[in-house]
């Protein structure tokens, strides 16, 4: 049995919101890095949190991206 579809809307309780983004944020960074090297491409990522925290990967320099 597959996982069902998951509703994209804003989680409204503020810890369960923390979290959720904190494990996507991590699956982010990790497909871009795998992307990088099994495609032998140049990748960047930048992420804001709500709060304005910067989270960023780059497989290269970033300005040449």
């Amino acid at each position: 049995m597959g996982r069902g579809r998951v509703v994209l809307e804003r989680i409204e309780n503020k810890i369960n919101r923390q979290v959720t983004f904190s494990k996507r944020r991590n699956g982010l960074l990790k497909k871009a890095y795998e992307l990088s090297v099994l495609c032998d491409a140049e990748v960047a990522l930048i992420i804001f949190s709500s709060r304005g925290k910067l989270f960023q990967y780059s497989s290269s320099e970033s300005d040449s991206v």
